[in-house]
């Protein structure tokens, strides 16, 4: 069986745990104001612990921020971003060239374009994002492949 010391998987999870916000601050990460008021909430018929009450304080002085900004990308959406990138440069390239194919042939017998009505880098860019379940627009994709960080 486990130590009472070490954490159980729901200490590592549930954020209404009192056990949850000990680990997470000696991590060094703080609750924001709303996280603080579900775990009080949450535990409303237990008294609140020493270590909780400099960060219970600061909450009602309105010291407690949440982070600013766009979470970072896990390493996994990392990953699925970078691969999918290769896949819409490599595609892309296909493309443009199926599409001078395309339209050498059209220009010999005069029809009509057909499928060329959206420009070959968006519809690339959406058969790319579905295919690798990317949660962006076709404009954020797109932004990110032409941004090279």
């Amino acid at each position: 069986m486990t130590e009472p010391n070490q954490p159980t998987l729901y200490d590592r999870f549930d954020e209404t745990s009192f056990r949850y916000w000990e680990l997470q601050l000696q991590q060094g990460r703080e609750p924001t104001p709303e996280q603080l008021a579900r775990l009080i909430e949450a535990n409303l018929d237990h008294p609140i612990p020493v270590w909780l009450r400099p960060i219970l304080i600061k909450g009602l002085r309105g010291a407690l921020k949440g982070k600013r900004g766009r979470p970072p990308r896990n390493t996994d959406q990392q990953a699925r971003l970078w691969l999918a990138k290769a896949d819409y440069c490599w595609r892309l390239e296909e493309e443009r060239q199926a599409e001078h194919t395309e339209r050498k042939r059209a220009s010999e017998t005069k029809t009509v374009k057909g499928r060329l009505h959206k420009p070959a880098h968006e519809r690339v860019a959406e058969n790319v994002i579905q295919r690798w379940c990317l949660s962006l627009s076709v404009r954020a994709f797109l932004n990110e492949v032409g941004s090279r960080k």
